[in-house]
């Protein structure tokens, strides 16, 4: 739920519901049918504490492709923009899905149009860990391996997204953040209490002008997508472009694959932080997390197996589309079986 406090709730319950009214989504859900047999937790303040200029997303989980597109189906079928004001009034477009399937079909004949994707190497930013590295070379070739087209991508910079974006999450000085944790008396996560200490507002007009920005900035993406003709596109630039994603597995870490470079020299301090988040700090006797004086070595059996997936985005309101070619590009994964 975000908060302790929405227990039972959600986000607009007054107080005196709390623990008395179920959200939106899980209504939706229970006259569809469905059974619940837990419900899951989510980020303390859902990262969207305070402000509504770019909302958080609910994004469905499941264990197969299949069951995001029958439940995305079902929800949509229920109409749930006649009980929540803030949900785009767009009901399921099967038309987009056969479309989008034609272009695969079809990809061998001589009035084919394949289809078009870039690939984000990295964000200029932070530089991705070696088995995340290795995962989008395994996509890139399976692509292609499946008739397709791939080419990088260079969008505007991902820096501007971070900085508007996170701008937005601090403007309120963590006020909502602490509001809603008083519902109940949760403490902040320790994590957290740095970042969402309270503080002084933002005021209005540099807000107004972090709005502007913004759409200076949705506009200059949009702008470089067309000039590529790309059907198809790091997480913070798509928060606030608020595009379409889907998130499938492409492989697992590999501990004699997936080796350090120990001559990569970072592009900025935060890709050096990314880049020795690969290694753990050992002391002589043992192993010490708290101390920042310890050596630095590498460690490949940290990550091992653990899992790589991909992002896969598309334009905004285009939810059938990217889940259309999320599902043909695991399927060329499967095909090709590189794992």
């Amino acid at each position: 739920m975000g908060y302790v406090g929405w227990i039972g709730g959600n986000l607009g319950v007054k107080e005196e519901q709390t623990h008395q009214v179920e959200s939106l989504l899980v209504k939706e859900l229970l006259s569809l049918g469905a059974v619940l047999y837990c419900k899951s937790s989510l980020p303390q303040t859902l990262l969207n504490p305070g402000q509504n200029t770019y909302r958080s997303t609910v994004g469905l989980m499941s264990t197969s492709l299949e069951g995001l597109e029958i439940t995305f189906r079902s929800l949509l079928s229920s109409k749930p923009w006649l009980h929540d004001p803030a949900v785009v009034p767009i009901p399921w477009r099967q038309d987009i899905i056969d479309v989008t399937n034609q272009r695969f079909a079809s990809r061998s004949r001589t009035e084919s149009r394949p289809l078009k994707l870039g690939i984000l190497w990295n964000d200029s930013v932070v530089e991705p860990h070696p088995p995340v590295r290795r995962g989008l070379s395994i996509v890139v070739d399976a692509v292609r391996n499946a008739g397709h087209t791939v080419v990088d991508w260079s969008p505007p910079k991902q820096t501007t997204a971070k900085r508007v974006h996170v701008s937005f999450l601090f403007a309120d000085g963590a006020h909502d953040v602490h509001t809603q944790l008083r519902r109940s008396g949760e403490p902040l996560i320790p994590e957290l209490k740095k970042s969402f200490q309270l503080r002084d507002p933002i005021p209005l007009l540099e807000y107004q002008d972090l709005t502007l920005q913004g759409l200076d900035y949705e506009r200059e993406y949009c702008d470089y997508w067309n000039s590529t003709s790309t059907d198809e596109a790091y997480t913070e630039a798509i928060n606030l472009l608020n595009y379409s994603v889907v998130v499938i597995p492409v492989t697992r870490a590999n501990k004699d694959i997936d080796l350090v470079d120990n001559t990569y020299s970072p592009i900025s301090e935060a890709d050096r932080k990314n880049w020795e988040a690969c290694k753990w700090k050992y002391l002589i006797g043992g192993l010490d997390e708290r101390s920042n004086n310890a050596p630095i070595v590498d460690d490949p059996e940290m990550y091992d197996g653990g899992p790589v997936g991909v992002q896969i985005v598309a334009r905004k309101f285009e939810e059938e589309k990217v889940l259309a070619i999320a599902k043909h590009i695991h399927s060329a994964l499967n095909i090709g079986n590189p794992r």
